[in-house]
């Protein structure tokens, strides 16, 4: 790639697509368009619209290094240090697992069940008598905020999933639990930016060590669930540069799901849920006989693919049905 050529947007584009493809880099093109964005601030729309603008020299300077960084199949969201969640904007970086659409599914499950959550309260609260038209002392009651719905995200991370809930569902109160120092950093970066310091704690634990002072109306995680022993047939931009405690218990890849298990009871409501997701249908039928207490569901990812087991207490489900 010549500094002395005219670069303009679109001949950047496709010869950096066409050097990335011969590199086996995925969607070759979707990742030097994402470099370009970020290199000139602009939307995807803006480089086709933009598309005979020349880039000068410190646009290229800025370009180049994150090109070659791609081409040694870096991610592309960690060298920007942003990707999309959810209709969010979020920074990461190669100490938190970046997060997947399939994540989506779980999120998009737990604000379905919130809302279940806030109609079973307005449904059991007791109602108030309208006042007579004619009576123009009586008082207008108060208002009253609805309760909050108290969520436990184990193993944060980046906070996707926190971030997400809590900007989704307004009685959010959301713990997100994580235990590495470096990945709480995005995770507080992340919190800030959206400003819900005080809707979401973050605690820096172990999840063995965590002792909730109460339990919580739902509990959501994304835990490590690839068996150690397939770490090695990953591909190189997922087994070398995201954090393996992410990616793998080192065991079977079930092993979380187990201490879920044991720590369940204790932390979640009677009438709550949890939503797990997991590694697909290879997991199912494991996961069936680890949570064989409680009533299970499982949620399909865009690919229709087992992606997300739902858990209810079986006592609580009996009783609404």
């Amino acid at each position: 790639m010549s500094t002395a050529a005219t670069w303009t947007v679109m001949s950047i584009l496709n010869w950096s697509a066409n050097y990335l493809k011969e590199k086996g880099v995925d969607d070759a093109r979707t990742v030097v368009e994402w470099l370009l964005c970020d290199t000139l601030s602009c939307s995807r729309m803006d480089l086709y619209l933009k598309f005979d603008r020349p880039l000068n020299d410190r646009e290229l300077g800025v370009f180049k290094p994150m090109l070659l960084k791609c081409a040694a199949k870096q991610p592309v969201q960690q060298v920007v240090g942003s990707c999309e969640f959810y209709g969010l904007k979020l920074a990461l970086d190669d100490t938190v697992l970046i997060p997947r659409p399939e994540t989506e599914r779980l999120v998009e499950e737990a604000i379905r069940l919130a809302g279940d959550v806030r109609k079973a309260r307005q449904t059991a609260a007791p109602q108030t008598a309208p006042a007579a038209e004619t009576d123009a002392d009586a008082e207008i009651p108060a208002f009253v905020p609805p309760a909050e719905i108290r969520i436990l995200d184990i193993g944060s991370g980046s906070g996707c999933i926190a971030v997400a809930l809590a900007m989704h569902i307004p009685e959010a109160r959301v713990v997100a639990l994580e235990r590495s120092g470096d990945a709480l950093k995005v995770l507080e970066r992340n919190i800030h930016f959206y400003n819900l310091e005080k809707r979401v704690e973050i605690v820096h634990c172990d999840i063995r060590e965590y002792r909730p002072a109460e339990p919580f109306d739902m509990i959501v995680s994304n835990p490590p669930y690839i068996a150690g022993r397939e770490m090695a047939s990953l591909e190189t931009n997922v087994s070398y540069y995201e954090p393996r405690m992410a990616l793998s218990d080192e065991g079977d890849g079930l092993s979380f799901y187990r201490l879920f298990a044991e720590k369940f009871p204790e932390w979640l409501k009677e009438e709550g849920s949890a939503l797990l997701e997991f590694g697909g249908p290879a997991q199912t039928p494991a996961l069936t006989e680890i949570f064989s207490a409680y009533e299970r569901r499982i949620v399909r990812d865009y690919q229709q693919d087992d992606r997300v087991l739902v858990l209810r207490n079986k006592q609580a489900a009996a009783k609404e049905t």
